[in-house]
């Protein structure tokens, strides 16, 4: 198997709602966050045009690059399934309520890579009501 290596973070969007209540709940602090209705800003508080027509928030779980020898992405994502297990009558209203949460990975491989995801890991993530999304990127990160 060629390496990767992996970042993962956690986000959230609703068509209204402030998610700071949420990130505070899960014990996480949002490292950036808006809500319907603000204006639009670069990361670096530079104002643009219009407003956000979503409520949004993020935060990152891992601080930086893991490894995939030093813990494989399916055991990071199971024992982030398995921390956020304790939230999830909170995590079924948020997604009632009209919110999406769910885990984002960024992987970067230098050579062609691959992996399975096992089946009760996406179990374990559809009865949280988390999505799982990927980002590629070939080359160095």
């Amino acid at each position: 198997m060629n390496p990767y290596r992996y970042r993962v973070s956690l986000r959230a969007m609703h068509p209204r709602d402030d998610l700071r209540p949420l990130f505070d709940q899960l014990g996480l602090a949002p490292a950036r966050t808006w809500r319907a209705g603000d204006r639009r800003a670069t990361a670096a508080g530079v104002p643009l045009d219009g407003v956000y027509r979503e409520s949004y928030a993020y935060t990152n779980l891992t601080s930086e690059s893991r490894n995939w020898s030093d813990e494989d992405l399916q055991d990071y994502l199971r024992g982030v399934q398995q921390r956020l297990a304790m939230h999830r009558d909170m995590l079924h209203t948020f997604f009632i309520r009209g919110g999406r949460c769910g885990l984002f990975v960024g992987l970067f491989g230098e050579n062609t890579f691959g992996f399975e995801l096992d089946p009760a890991l996406g179990a374990g993530l559809a009865d949280l009501k988390l999505t799982l999304g990927f980002d590629i990127h070939p080359g160095p990160d």
